[in-house]
């Protein structure tokens, strides 16, 4: 009776006490043992991404080089490579400007 009467005025006193809260999780430090280690030969699997990057790469370039020469070839933009092809209008064509009246 005796054990009973101390473990209920145990369970009543800590219905009183103040109950803590955390404000904040508990830290926990990085350290090494966290980091992926590969299992395994990853020379094939990294050979297997440079070749895909690769093929993007050229495929990309293709692309790039395929889109300039549509851009010049239909006359689309005028780069400005070279002087015209077609000489100016004649000089009779062309007024004189007169500074006279300055």
């Amino acid at each position: 009776m005796k054990t009973r009467i101390i473990a209920l005025g145990k369970t009543i006193s800590k219905l009183f006490e103040p109950r803590t809260y955390a404000t904040h999780p508990v830290r926990c430090d990085a350290h090494m043992n966290e980091l992926p280690v590969p299992c395994g030969p990853w020379e094939l699997w990294y050979k297997d991404r440079q070749s895909y990057y690769n093929k993007v790469l050229f495929a990309g370039v293709s692309w790039w080089l395929f889109s300039l020469f549509m851009v010049i070839y239909t006359e689309s933009i005028f780069l400005n490579w070279g002087p015209p092809a077609q000489p100016g209008p004649p000089s009779d064509m062309v007024e004189e400007c007169d500074d006279s009246d300055i």
